[in-house]
């Protein structure tokens, strides 16, 4: 099976980790393909949250 792409950011341990977390919270195993959209999403709700403070800021 080949390997989805990912962000450098996304080291091997952050990958299996989310994984882990995820399988349990779904109760199902779920891929890597899934664990990097869930990282993904989280990152862009980190941002906009960011960006949100700052914009509250000015």
């Amino acid at each position: 099976m080949e390997r989805a792409p990912r962000p450098a950011w996304v080291s091997d341990a952050l990958l299996a980790e989310t994984i882990e977390v995820w399988t349990d919270a779904y109760g199902r195993p779920i891929s890597e393909s899934e664990a990097l959209e869930i990282l993904d999403n989280v990152k862009r709700l980190g941002e906009a949250l960011l960006a949100a403070k700052r914009e509250m800021r000015a």
